[in-house]
């Protein structure tokens, strides 16, 4: 079946980023980086605005309620109401968090970098149960998407400014990197930025600046390139009560309002592929 590609929220989203399907109310979460804002979508297509006081990255499910979300200075823990619960301080200007995702074990990653991502300023952190922020990996320039194999044993980081996404060798009990990276995809004209993984293992990639989701199979070969009516999408999930529909984020900063779609959520349906459940965060 032919893939179809709709407009599902239309909103020119600043830079919208890191949709997951929420199964406790079945509604979308994503954020808005640059306009500070955590959105949930429900299944009527409302949608529902938190305003932050900094940048947020991305936004993750807390097992006891509410949301963890990587934000400027390091992370923030919202209660089930949305109010403020806990702030974890560990960045300072120019640095800010950007991309982060839930561990198969119910760990936070996330990556950081700088303002103008400039090269070796990045680095990737781990936020575990008791709140405490941990170095894992220094030296990067602009880490984001990040996932995980169905096994849990390879967890997969996009390094935007190389234009590469990179794959390790990971311990899912211990939620520890054991070996890597090694390169598993390249080659984008444009930018790759958010990823999702689904249950064959095939990564899905969304291309800033270059139009496109694309597919790959576990072992980096490409398998097909999916067109979205916008010149940014930014991220990309499976979501929906089957994981069967990918939701697709796309950033309106920049370009021209001749881009009307520019910041809007697409969907596309017609993949034939299932995602991965999200995992929740146990602090």
């Amino acid at each position: 079946m032919p893939e179809n590609v709709i407009v599902a929220v239309a909103r020119r989203a600043e830079c919208g980023e890191g949709p997951y399907w929420d199964a406790r109310d079945g509604s979308v979460v994503w954020v808005d980086i640059l306009g500070r804002q955590v959105l949930r979508t429900d299944a009527r297509g409302e949608t529902r605005v938190i305003d932050h006081p900094e940048m947020v990255g991305a936004a993750a499910p807390r097992a006891t309620g509410g949301l963890v979300l990587a934000v400027e200075s390091g992370f923030t823990l919202l209660d089930a109401a949305g109010e403020l619960d806990s702030r974890i301080g560990i960045l300072e200007p120019p640095l800010r968090m950007n991309d982060a995702k839930v561990d198969p074990a119910g760990r936070y990653w996330a990556g950081s970098c700088a303002m103008d991502f400039r090269a070796g300023l990045g680095a990737l952190w781990r936020l575990d149960e008791g709140l405490d922020a941990r170095l894992v990996l220094p030296d990067l320039t602009q880490p984001n998407g990040l996932g995980w194999s169905p096994d849990g044993t390879h967890l997969y980081l996009v390094e935007t400014q190389d234009r590469v996404v990179l794959r390790f060798d990971f311990d899912p009990a211990a939620s520890e990197i054991r070996s890597g990276p090694t390169v598993l995809a390249d080659g984008f004209t444009g930018y790759p930025d958010g990823l999702a993984v689904d249950t064959a293992g095939h990564l899905w990639v969304a291309e800033f600046g270059g139009g496109a989701v694309h597919e790959f199979d576990p072992a980096g070969a490409h398998v097909r390139v999916i067109e979205v009516p916008t010149a940014q999408p930014t991220s990309c999930s499976f979501v929906g009560p089957r994981l069967d529909r990918l939701w697709v984020t796309s950033a309106a900063t920049g370009l021209d309002p001749a881009d009307v779609y520019a910041g809007s959520v697409f969907e596309v349906t017609g993949t034939g592929a299932v995602g991965t459940p999200v995992s929740l965060f146990r602090g």
